[in-house]
């Protein structure tokens, strides 16, 4: 592949990483304090049972890979399988896109882990002291590790990229009567859908068309949880859940959602950031490229079931 290929996927990728760790202005409900877990499924298949379970501690890591990814039931393979014939890039997707995350908050102040496959990422978010930073290591090379940093009150528009920032001109908003249930919480629901059919105005950076949204939300639940989602989406409300679809289909392509939320007292070392010299800011190359190869190392797990399929 091309470096400017690399690039570009790469540019996909990881804004798709960084949405999931994004952190919204928390003004609006200060006094939330607790432990947020969220997860993402593709064709209704939950990745983060895979990702779980690999122990990098021990030798054979790909075999482990193929041992758990073979062993999934014969319908979520076959879902997957779907998934990505409609759209060649979900592949991709899927491994670079962590499955599993635990948010911890306190006030304005936020912190997220998650793990995806090869790596782990924790992103850092005080919106008082208007300092941020995304720590991202390999867990195949833990020594290979890279930081970056941001602040808040310089806007988000970056963590978003291109396509990511949803434009309340280009879609036609519809609020439901009825309500669902997410995470044990009541919540409304909206609908996004584009109003221009052109694939190059609906679609995000990486090349996947958006055919509708489904977007749940609950008053009671803090606007900081938003970060958990791949689009900036103008709700005022926590978002617990949203369903994406890349094609007309009956099932959403995609679900990012809130599974448990638990108000409990977080100690100061849920709250700690890390960090690894140097650190560069959002916008470098030498970062970009950082990332990637850690990335890659993840990738490398699949070559063999790919090669297989």
């Amino acid at each position: 592949m091309h470096i400017i290929g690399i690039m570009k996927l790469l540019k996909y990728i990881f804004v798709s990483l960084l949405t999931i760790l994004f952190y919204q202005n928390l003004s609006a409900q200060t006094s939330f304090e607790g432990v947020i877990t969220s997860r993402v499924t593709v064709g209704g298949v939950d990745f983060g049972k895979i990702i779980e379970k690999i122990d990098y501690n021990k030798p054979h890591i790909q075999d482990q890979f193929s041992s758990l990814y073979k062993n999934l039931p014969p319908q979520s393979l076959v879902k997957l399988q779907e998934v990505i014939q409609k759209n060649p890039m979900m592949g991709l997707v899927l491994v670079m896109t962590p499955p599993q995350a635990t948010i911890y908050i306190k006030g304005k102040v936020v912190n997220l882990t998650a793990r995806g496959l090869g790596y782990q990422i924790q992103h850092y978010h005080d919106e008082q002291l208007d300092q941020a930073s995304i720590y991202t290591n390999s867990l195949i090379q833990p020594q290979n590790a890279v930081t970056s940093i941001y602040k808040p009150s310089e806007g988000y528009r970056e963590l978003f990229g291109n396509g990511k920032y949803i434009n309340l001109e280009h879609f036609q908003i519809q609020r439901l009567s009825k309500t669902a249930i997410v995470a044990n919480y009541p919540c409304a629901i909206a609908t996004y859908t584009p109003k221009n059919t052109i694939p190059s105005t609906n679609q995000n950076a990486g090349g996947l068309p958006i055919h509708k949204l489904v977007v749940y939300t609950n008053k009671d639940i803090p606007k900081g949880i938003n970060f958990s989602h791949p689009y900036y989406l103008p709700e005022n409300n926590g978002i617990l859940r949203i369903d994406i679809y890349l094609d007309k289909g009956e099932e959403p392509t995609m679900v990012y959602e809130i599974v448990d939320i638990k108000k409990t007292m977080i100690g100061q070392n849920l709250l700690l950031p890390k960090k690894n010299d140097p650190t560069y800011v959002l916008k470098d190359p030498q970062y970009s490229m950082k990332v990637l190869g850690i990335m890659m190392q993840g990738m490398s797990l699949m070559q063999n079931d790919d090669d297989e399929d």
